[in-house]
């Protein structure tokens, strides 16, 4: 993952070089031999949206890559790596206000837009090929896909959930404090959680240029906003794989799990006994679990 090396990496480049490019994809790990890469920034309303493909020499199908919150597509690598290692296209984009996308850094004001983007990179990515179009989203990713599932009705060869996000662990009290705290506070300095077993992965996000170190509390707002809103919608029979730790202590998974269930009545569940929210970059052993199920899920 190209742990301590330097990075020039900025927030949202007026202008990327090959060399920025080239040095992105060594500082992150991910693994381009052979592989045809391209990027651009697409347009949506006042931002930005940086979006990658990584394109085999023989693909068998496109997966689109969700990332979560404060992520980004490079946080991503183990799962594009082993996508590109199967033979998979794969296209990635970062979050408005994350990564290299434009936007106020780690803020929403309505997740309605989150689910915007996808639409439009949804659209992007199927003018590129006629490949079977899968999805893959981690956490926040899991909510933009299941908004855009339930509200769109909209269909795809396989969508899997990794650590989705409905509600945030310690709902209730998150809320409180959050009421409490609003009208004196903007954002909130980031604890950096141990989400994950793998000591490394834990090392490096906290030293992770394109990560966010602040919480602004409207992204908060807003997710509460979307809980209220979420609930309303009509069912949904596409087929569903959720992967999901029993350790996770970044999302309410029991909680989840159980919404999930209801809205989708075609979800199939897979529990990594001892996994965190960083499933994808998660212990070797937890993150091969991982991964084989995800394998398996894209090939039924």
């Amino acid at each position: 993952m190209g742990r301590g090396k330097e990075t020039k990496l900025k927030h949202v480049p007026n202008l990327l070089t090959s060399t920025d490019i080239n040095h992105y994809l060594e500082f992150y790990g991910i693994h381009t031999e052979e592989i045809e890469h391209d990027y651009e920034f697409l347009k949506y309303g006042e931002e930005k949206i940086f979006i990658q493909s990584f394109t085999p020499s023989t693909p068998i199908g496109m997966v689109i890559v969700v990332h979560g919150y404060l992520d980004h597509s490079g946080s991503m690598k183990n799962l594009i790596n082993d996508l590109l290692h199967k033979q998979y296209l794969v296209i990635t984009y970062d979050l408005q206000g994350h990564g290299l996308s434009s936007g106020a850094r780690a803020e929403i004001i309505d997740f309605h837009d989150y689910v915007e983007v996808f639409h439009e990179v949804n659209q992007w990515a199927k003018r590129k090929t006629a490949l079977p179009v899968h999805v893959v989203a981690h956490s926040t990713g899991g909510a933009i896909i299941i908004d855009y599932l339930l509200r769109k009705q909209a269909t795809f060869q396989k969508v899997i959930l990794v650590s989705p996000l409905i509600r945030s662990h310690q709902w209730y009290l998150s809320k409180l404090g959050i009421r409490l705290i609003k009208p004196f506070v903007y954002q909130l300095t980031r604890v950096f959680k141990r989400n994950s077993s793998d000591s490394t992965y834990l090392d490096f996000v906290k030293q992770d240029p394109l990560q966010h170190h602040k919480l602004p509390i409207v992204w908060f707002e807003a997710l509460r906003t979307w809980n209220k809103k979420v609930k309303d919608y009509k069912k949904c029979y596409e087929e569903v794989l959720v992967i999901q730790g029993d350790r996770d202590r970044t999302v309410d998974w029991n909680y989840n799990l159980t919404f999930i269930q209801k809205k989708f009545p075609n979800c199939q569940v897979r529990l990594i006994h001892g996994g965190d929210h960083q499933l994808l970059n998660e212990h070797p052993r937890l993150l091969n679990k991982t991964l084989f199920y995800i394998h398996q899920g894209l090939k039924e």
